[in-house]
C-alpha cells in the first residue's frame, strides 16, 4: 500500500514539474533586445543601399526613355528640340513639352495647346498668365524627375512669384534633367555675364541641332545631364534663376547673346559643385551616393559621372563639334 502511495506521489510531482513554465529573466530579455538592435543596425545600411540602387535604376531608366523620345522627335522634325526661340520678355515653355507625345504625355500637351493656339510660344504659366494652377503644369511628369531627389516631384525651392497672377510656382512639376548647352569657354557675346550662353552644345537658344551636326560623335557628346539636388546651395541660389526650376519655364529671351537658359545649362563647374554659379551655368549634380550625376549621351547611352571627373573632359564632351581629344572618362 505504501509503495502505491509513493508511486502516486512521484507521478504527481513529475506532472507538476512538466507543467511548469520557465519565464525569461530580465538579463536574458535585455540580451535578446541588444541582439535585435545590432541586427537592425547591420541590416539598415543594406536596406538603404538596396533602395538607392532601385532609385538609381529608375533615374537611369528615365534618361533612357528621354533618349528614345529625343530620337523619335528628331525622326519626325529632322532636328532636336531647341533650347529657346527669339521672343522677348516671355517666360516660355522649352524643350520638355515638345517631347511629351513621345513619353506618353500627349494628353498633357493637348491640354496646354487647348489654352490658346500656338500655346508653347504664348503661354507664360510661370509668371504672367493665370494658368499656374492648371493640372497640366502642377501634376508631375514622372519621367522628368529623379526619385532620389530631396526636392520630390515639384519645385519647392522656388517661391511663388511676387505680384504674379500665378501663385503656384513651387507646385509646378519638376525637371531634374537639363539639356547640354555647351562649354562656358565658348560664350556668345553679350553685356550681362549672367545672361550669356554658349552655342557649342546640343540644346541652346535658337538651336536646330541635327545628329549630323554632332561631328565629335554621338557617343562622345552628352544630350542631357542630371540636375536634381539643391543640397548645399545658398538660400539665394535656391530661389534665384539659377535654381532648379520646373519644366514649366524653359527660357527667357532678352535678345541676341542674352537669354536665361532654364532647361539647358552650360558646363562651367565640376559635377557636384554647389557654389559660384550664376543663372545659365548651374552645375550638374544629384542626391545619389557620391554626389555624381547621370548623363544621357546623344547615342542613347546613360553613364554615371563622378564629381572627381576632370572639368576639361566634361567641357569636351559638352561640345558637339570641337574636335577635342576626349580620352578616358
Amino acid at each position: 500500500m505504501s509503495i502505491r502511495v509513493n508511486a502516486c506521489k512521484g507521478s504527481v510531482l513529475m506532472d507538476h514539474r512538466q507543467n511548469e513554465r520557465r519565464a525569461f529573466t530580465l538579463i536574458e530579455l535585455l540580451v535578446v533586445i541588444a541582439i535585435i538592435a545590432v541586427l537592425i543596425a547591420l541590416l539598415l545600411p543594406a536596406v538603404q543601399q538596396a533602395r538607392e540602387a532601385a532609385r538609381m535604376t529608375q533615374c537611369r531608366n528615365n534618361l533612357k526613355q528621354l533618349g528614345l523620345a529625343f530620337h523619335n522627335y528628331h525622326d519626325v522634325n529632322r532636328m532636336l528640340p531647341s533650347g529657346g526661340y527669339p521672343q522677348s520678355y516671355a517666360y516660355l515653355i522649352g524643350w520638355a513639352a515638345r517631347i511629351f507625345p513621345y513619353i506618353d504625355e500627349a494628353n498633357r500637351l493637348n491640354a496646354i495647346e487647348a489654352i490658346t493656339p500656338n500655346a508653347l510660344m504664348k503661354v507664360n504659366p510661370y509668371r504672367s498668365d493665370p494658368y499656374g494652377a492648371n493640372p497640366a503644369f502642377t501634376n508631375p511628369v514622372k519621367t522628368l524627375s529623379c526619385p532620389s531627389s530631396e526636392l520630390g516631384e515639384h519645385s519647392p525651392d522656388i517661391p511663388p512669384v511676387s505680384g504674379s497672377s500665378s501663385a503656384h510656382t513651387s507646385a509646378h512639376g519638376a525637371l531634374h534633367y537639363r539639356g547640354n548647352g555647351g562649354s562656358y569657354d565658348l560664350l556668345e557675346s553679350g553685356t550681362d555675364a549672367s545672361k550669356r550662353y554658349s552655342k557649342s552644345g546640343v540644346i541652346y537658344p535658337s538651336s536646330n541641332t541635327r545628329f549630323g551636326d554632332i561631328t565629335d560623335g554621338t557617343s562622345n557628346t552628352f544630350l542631357l545631364g542630371e540636375l536634381s539636388s539643391s543640397q548645399g546651395f545658398s538660400a539665394t541660389a535656391k530661389k534665384g534663376w539659377g535654381g532648379i526650376h520646373s519644366w514649366v519655364w524653359g527660357y527667357y529671351w532678352y535678345g541676341v547673346g542674352q537669354c536665361l537658359t532654364l532647361d539647358n545649362k552650360m558646363v562651367r563647374f565640376p559635377i557636384g559643385s554647389s557654389s559660384g554659379f550664376t543663372n545659365n551655368d548651374t552645375p550638374y549634380r544629384s542626391a545619389h551616393a557620391g554626389r555624381g550625376a547621370n548623363f544621357l549621351f546623344v547615342d542613347g547611352s546613360v553613364r554615371f559621372m563622378n564629381p572627381s571627373m576632370d572639368l576639361n573632359t566634361l567641357k569636351r564632351i559638352s561640345t558637339r563639334s570641337g574636335g577635342e581629344v576626349t580620352g578616358e572618362y
